[in-house]
């Protein structure tokens, strides 16, 4: 089962600034940009349910099952996959799930290609 609570992710980045000016103000300044990627989202899914994550590009997909694998730590709120914290326990959690990232394209050359012997 995973058990996803109010979980949020927040990036923080140093404030850029334009130009060369721009460019040496930003060594010195404190600023900071905050980007939230996943805003207070709450799901269930049981055990043997089948389940499609969708949505448009930049909506947080990547960065929620990132936080389901224990490779990201939300900002706030709480994940268990199959009573497993994720951020606690990830070497024990990745022996339990499989997680591909990419396109299609990327992942072809992954894939094991044996030749096709026809006889007649």
């Amino acid at each position: 089962m995973i058990e996803v609570k109010h979980i949020s992710k927040d990036f923080v980045t140093p404030k850029k600034y334009q130009g060369l000016k721009g460019a040496v103000k930003g060594l010195f300044s404190n600023e900071k940009i905050v980007k939230t990627a996943v805003d207070d989202i709450s799901f269930e899914i049981q055990k043997g349910e089948i389940v499609g994550y969708i949505g448009s590009n930049g909506a947080g997909k990547s960065t929620t099952i990132k936080m389901m694998t224990g490779i990201l730590s939300p900002t706030r709120g709480e994940c268990r996959v199959d009573g497993i914290d994720p951020n606690k326990r990830r070497k024990e959690n990745a022996q339990n799930i499989g997680v591909v990232f990419g396109q299609r394209t990327q992942l072809w050359w992954d894939l094991k290609m044996y030749p096709i012997e026809w006889t007649r």
